[in-house]
């Protein structure tokens, strides 16, 4: 059963449902609509009416809300992306320190000798 043949089949089931209705419910529910329908009518001039409505469009115009929903996965994509470029900013950083290191005139062997690192950890303490 295809949208079309299921609203179709509401629709016959209401017209039946509202044959057998009490005189004042029916009375009731005529009122509901016409209510809700001034309702919508004065809403619809509203937007239309608002600073926000759209240039050149006339008639029905339908703003959204923004939900949560909505931009939740927007704002966690977007601070991956901030949290990838990071951590590539980093790494290029730690690649240009060792390529500094291994171009410079000091030699290789400093970095080994545990002398040396006796003497840094001297020589920075106060």
């Amino acid at each position: 059963m295809n949208d079309r043949e299921l609203g179709n089949k509401i629709k016959q089931d209401l017209n039946y449902s509202l044959g057998h209705l009490d005189a004042r419910v029916a009375e009731r529910l005529k009122f509901a609509r016409e209510s809700a329908l001034e309702a919508f009518d004065t809403q619809e001039q509203a937007v239309s009416s608002s600073l926000f409505a759209f240039a050149g469009h006339h008639g029905h115009a339908h703003h959204r809300t923004v939900s949560p929903q909505r931009w939740l996965p927007i704002a966690m994509l977007v601070l991956a992306l901030v949290g990838v470029m990071y951590w590539q900013q980093e790494v290029n950083h730690e690649e240009d320190v060792d390529a500094a290191l291994l171009a410079s005139d000091i030699p290789l062997n400093i970095y080994i000798d545990r002398d040396f690192h006796s003497w840094l950890d001297s020589s920075t303490q106060p």
